[in-house]
């Protein structure tokens, strides 16, 4: 759906293209980490997708969800290095713009599926 697509491959190369602000940590000042925040927002918008597209069949649920698991994997790798850091205010705004970015292709894809 959208992780074998040519978009989300530009996707993963915007955020290689965007490593350097993941170079700088912050010091553990709070139990947040990376890997919660992508957790939180990719959580967010897989909820709102679904509710975007409330007559989607169960079987297109559940490969938004499956597909959503695997992108939480392609960036645990990616980011492996900040994965279990307390995220700086510019890394929670790329991540926001990057979840951003997957919630719009899987509107995109789902569209097609279920117009809205």
């Amino acid at each position: 759906m959208v992780t074998d697509s040519d978009g989300y491959v530009d996707l993963i190369n915007f955020l290689a293209d965007n490593l350097a602000i993941f170079e700088k940590t912050q010091p553990h000042q709070n139990p947040l980490t990376v890997c919660d925040y992508v957790s939180e927002k990719l959580s967010e918008s897989v909820m709102l997708v679904c509710r975007q597209h409330e007559h989607l069949e169960s079987d297109h649920r559940f490969i938004v969800i499956r597909e959503i698991d695997a992108i939480v994997n392609d960036l645990e790798q990616v980011l492996s290095s900040v994965w279990m850091k307390s995220p700086t205010q510019q890394q929670q705004q790329f991540i926001d713009e990057f979840v951003g970015l997957i919630k719009n292709m899987f509107d995109n894809e789902l569209i097609a599926l279920d117009p809205i």
